[in-house]
C-alpha cells in the first residue's frame, strides 16, 4: 500500500492536484481511496458529486471520503471525553457549557487522521490519496503522538496508581467522581494508535509526503520551513508540485514584473528541493472540477496514460520518489563516541537548540520542541557536543 499525502499553504491548490493524481492512479489500475482531513473539505466540489464520512465510489478503482472530525473524535476519546463532561456538570451543573468547554483545538482533527491506520489495516485500497489540512495544521497533528508518548509513559502510570490507592477517598472528598479503568484504557488504545499511525507515516517505503505550492517567494519560503521541520521529525517529503505557473505571454505590460519574480521562485524551488521529484503544472484555463478536467491536470504531471513506461514518457504517481533519512548513527572509531546527523536544511545555528532528558533527545527547530527516543547507542551516552553547518547538524555522545 502507498500512502501519499498533499499538504501546503492554504490556496495553492492542493486538493486538486491530490484528485488528478488519485485520478491517474486509479486508471493505472490500482484500488485507489482519497480522503480528506480538511475541515473545509471540498473534494464533493472537484469531483462534482456528494461526498461524506463513508466512501462514495467516483470511478472504476475509485472511492472518496470526507473525513467528519467530530464523529471521528467521538469514536476516539468518547469515553474520556464523557468522564471530564461529568466533571465539569458535577461543578458548574450546565450542560452546554460543559459540552463546548471540551472541544479540544487539535485533537478532532487528530482523530481524522486515525482513519488512515484503519484504511491500512484493512487492507482496502493499493493507493491511499491524502488530502491535508493546510500546512500549519498537519505539522502541528503530525508531532501529537510523540507528545503523548511522554503522557503516557510517565504521568499516565503515576495517575493510575494514585487512582487505584486514593480515588475513592478523593471521590468522596472532592465530589469528584473516580475515573472508571474504562477511561484509563481508552486514552492506551487511542496512543497506542497514534503511535502506529506514526510509525506508517515516517515508513518512507509506505509513505511520500508532498508539498504543493505556487511560485511566489513567500510560499516557497513556508515550503522550506515545512520541510526542515518535516526533517526534524522524521517524516520523508519524496515530491514537490509547483501549480498555477503563468504562462510567458500572460506576463506582460502590467505583469511584466511577475515575470522576473516567477523566473527566481522557480529556480528556488530547483535549488530547495534537489532530491525530491519536481512537477509543475501551468496554471490552467478552467476550474480544477470533473474527471475529464482531472484527466487533463494529471497528464500534464504525469505524462500520457498509454506511453510506455520503458521510454520514460510516463511517470507512476505511486512511486515513493525520494526515500532518504532525515538521521543516521554512525560510531567514531578512534574514541569510541557515537555521532548523530540530522539533515536540518534551510537553518540557522541560532535557530537550533539540542539537549538530552534520559534517552531521549530535545531537539527545538525554532519555536517547536521535538523529542524521540534515541538508539541505545546513544541513550545510554551522555551528550558532548553539537554543531550545525551545511544543513546538516552534528550530535555527538561521548
Amino acid at each position: 500500500m502507498r500512502i501519499l499525502m498533499y499538504t501546503g499553504k492554504g490556496g495553492v491548490g492542493k486538493t486538486g492536484i491530490a484528485a488528478a493524481t488519485a485520478v491517474r492512479c486509479a486508471a493505472l489500475g490500482y484500488r485507489t481511496t482519497i480522503m480528506s482531513t480538511d475541515q473545509a473539505h471540498s473534494l464533493g466540489d472537484v469531483f462534482e458529486c456528494r461526498i461524506g464520512s463513508a466512501p462514495v465510489r467516483i470511478a472504476d478503482n475509485l472511492t472518496a471520503l470526507e473525513v467528519d472530525p467530530a464523529v471521528e473524535s467521538e469514536r476516539a476519546w468518547g469515553t474520556l471525553k464523557d468522564y471530564l463532561r461529568q466533571i465539569m456538570e458535577e461543578k458548574s451543573g450546565e450542560s452546554l457549557a460543559a459540552q463546548e468547554a471540551l472541544v479540544f483545538p487539535g485533537l478532532e482533527e487528530l482523530s481524522s487522521l486515525l482513519r488512515i491506520l484503519d484504511l491500512s489495516k484493512a487492507g482496502s485500497c493499493d493507493v491511499l490519496v491524502v488530502d491535508c489540512s493546510p500546512t500549519g495544521e498537519t505539522l502541528s497533528l503530525l508531532r501529537y503522538p510523540e507528545q503523548l508518548r511522554v503522557l503516557t509513559d510517565k504521568v499516565l502510570p503515576m495517575v493510575r496508581s494514585v487512582t487505584s490507592a486514593f480515588g475513592g477517598l478523593i471521590s468522596r472528598a472532592t465530589t469528584v467522581p473516580k475515573p472508571r479503568d474504562k477511561v484509563f484504557e481508552e486514552l492506551d488504545i487511542v496512543v497506542k494508535r497514534l503511535h502506529g499511525l506514526q510509525k506508517i507515516l515516517c515508513d518512507r517505503q509506505t509513505t511520500g509526503i508532498r508539498l504543493v505550492m505556487t511560485p511566489e517567494s513567500i510560499v516557497v519560503s513556508e515550503a522550506e520551513r515545512s520541510y526542515s521541520w518535516l526533517s526534524a521529525f522524521d517524516f520523508g517529503v519524496d515530491a514537490v508540485y509547483v501549480n498555477r505557473i503563468y504562462p510567458k505571454e500572460a506576463l506582460s505590460g502590467s505583469f511584466a514584473g511577475w515575470a522576473s519574480m516567477q523566473e527566481k521562485s522557480l529556480a528556488r524551488v530547483k535549488e530547495s528541493f534537489p532530491l525530491q521529484k519536481q512537477f509543475y503544472l501551468p496554471l490552467q484555463d478552467k476550474e480544477l472540477r470533473g474527471i475529464p478536467v482531472l484527466e487533463s491536470v494529471a497528464e500534464q504531471l504525469y505524462g500520457e496514460l498509454k506511453a510506455e513506461p520503458e521510454k520514460g514518457c510516463s511517470i507512476d504517481p505511486a512511486t515513493i520518489f525520494c526515500a532518504e533519512q532525515s538521521y543516521t548513527t554512525e560510531r567514531n572509531m578512534e574514541d569510541g563516541s557515537w555521532i548523530m546527523t540530522v539533515r536540518l536544511p534551510y537553518m540557522k545555528s541560532t535557530d537550533l537548540s539540542v539537549s538530552k532528558d534520559g534517552n531521549d533527545l530535545i531537539l527545538g527547530v525554532r519555536d517547536e520542541r521535538r523529542r524521540f527516543r534515541l538508539t541505545e547507542q546513544c541513550g545510554r551516552r551522555e551528550l558532548k557536543s553539537w554543531s550545525y553547518e551545511n544543513g546538516r547538524l552534528q550530535i555527538i555522545f561521548a
